[in-house]
């Protein structure tokens, strides 16, 4: 196996680079010169021979011995050369000649770079995992995980998540960092820190200008330890600082609101994580007892998860037909039916989603839309569009790799283009979402709802008083 191919390639231990000899293998060019005359001065002799006939026979020796020592050397420094440094490059196999490439690259790295000290393997090789992730242009979907971003993934994909609890945003254009909402009874809500929040500062470090995933680390922690979050409050234009204890904390992924007035359950999933189809269905047979006539599905943020949860969602509403269509790398394209489980095919339904609704959620919305079991209000989705598989690597890092592309029912590409809504309507300049978990906390009215702000909300409620 050749070192590219063996994952533990990069994890040499270092005397495998810089080997230091025995003493007994020093080699000194002396030596074998006076350990050859000492021989033959210690070899016994019934008769010694003219210096004339001894002399030529021994440096003919040294010769010999030297010239050997030297074409081995150059054998083995060439065939050495041709092993790690190989320059041919053949185009009829590029993966193969591409592959050489790198490991060419991190030879001469490992092999001259002065500075030793800056050498880090680890990151050397995450940092070229990610570059080689992001050329594949399935942004925000496929990508590289460390082994404490697989466990965090794991966690928050069971329910279960240790820290403040917030989901945060990251603008592509401004690279502000914001609160997206904040999970009931969790740290973050507790201290005072609301959703539109701009993050400025943890512990005191500045953080603006800076990648989301560099700010992670800073804000996780032990459950236990204390972390402080500076944030800029874009409606009063404040500089606040919070100060919370981490905490392991059970996420709700399906919340529920009921508007009494207009008998509209608003129920919102944050994300796709593992039982949301139950929670959903406890939600819904709730919301029915309460006299719910109509539904708002809230996937607003909603960064997305299991495929198969959605697969189950969209078939909670839709009796027969197809969630989905699965696209491989050969074009061949496979349907993904419905489970053949309905709980409700018939209350009017108004899926409200953003350009953060993403993923399974995206699944989701174009499984309702085709299917005409809803109508989508609100603006077009993240468009990630592809089916991810997890492929772990050998020191408990993985790669989430879209290994094949999925399309709504009637056959359209999601990836880079999103989810169109049928009623487009745009959230007003300063205002954020209002969740169930914002009305059941404030105890909103339908009045307070309608004056909140949230256009989209109030849109789909509109839509539903006159259909």
């Amino acid at each position: 196996m050749s070192n590219y191919d063996d994952p533990r390639w990069y994890e040499r231990p270092d005397d495998l680079y810089t080997t230091t000899p025995a003493p007994g293998d020093q080699f000194n060019p002396g030596s074998i010169t006076q350990t050859n005359t000492s021989t033959q001065q210690q070899a016994p002799s019934e008769e010694r021979s003219p210096d004339t006939k001894g002399r030529p026979g021994r440096i003919f020796g040294q010769i010999v011995v030297t010239t050997t020592l030297v074409i081995i050397a150059f054998l083995g420094g060439w065939f050495g050369h041709q092993v790690y440094t190989n320059t041919s490059f053949n185009p009829g196999n590029q993966s193969k000649s591409y592959a050489n490439l790198i490991q060419q690259a991190w030879n001469t790295v490992d092999q001259n770079y002065v500075d030793r000290n800056a050498v880090n393997y680890k990151e050397m090789s995450y940092q070229a995992i990610r570059a080689m992730l992001d050329v594949l242009r399935d942004k925000g979907h496929t990508r590289f995980l460390t082994p404490q971003d697989v466990q965090s993934e794991k966690q928050q994909l069971q329910g279960t998540v240790v820290g403040i609890g917030i989901y945060l945003r990251q603008d592509p254009k401004t690279k502000e960092v914001s609160i997206t909402s904040t999970i009931p009874g969790a740290p973050a809500e507790k201290s005072g820190i609301q959703r539109g929040d701009v993050i400025v500062a943890v512990n005191g470090t500045d953080v603006v200008g800076k990648d989301i995933n560099a700010i992670i680390p800073l804000i996780q922690g032990p459950a236990g330890t204390n972390v402080s979050i500076t944030v800029k409050r874009p409606a009063t234009h404040q500089s606040l600082t919070f100060t919370m204890k981490r905490a392991e904390i059970k996420v709700p992924s399906v919340n529920l609101h009921y508007i009494a007035e207009q008998h509209i359950a608003h129920i919102q999933i944050t994300q796709f994580s593992e039982g949301v189809s139950d929670q959903l269905k406890d939600a819904l047979n709730k919301a029915k007892k309460l006299g719910a006539k109509s539904i708002i599905l809230d996937l607003r943020d909603d960064p997305g998860g299991y495929l198969q949860e959605a697969v189950n969602v969209a078939s909670e509403f839709v009796a027969k037909g197809n969630v989905l269509l699965e696209q491989d790398s050969t074009g061949q394209r496979t349907p993904q039916p419905v489970t053949g489980h309905p709980i409700d095919t018939n209350t009017p339904i108004v899926v409200l989603t953003n350009n953060n609704t993403a993923s399974a959620a995206e699944i989701v919305s174009g499984a309702l839309r085709d299917n005409t079991r809803a109508i989508i209000l609100g603006v077009k989705t993240f468009g990630t569009g592809t089916v991810l598989d997890e492929f772990d690597l050998s020191d408990g890092s993985a790669i989430l790799l879209g290994t094949s592309e999925w399309l709504t029912p009637n056959g359209q590409f999601i990836r880079d283009k999103g989810i169109q809504p049928n009623i487009e309507v745009n959230l007003k300049a300063n205002s954020n979402p209002i969740t169930p978990v914002d009305e059941n906390q404030r105890n909103m009215s339908l009045q307070q709802i309608l004056s909140s702000g949230d256009t989209q909300l109030v849109g789909a409620i509109r839509y539903l008083e006159s259909h």
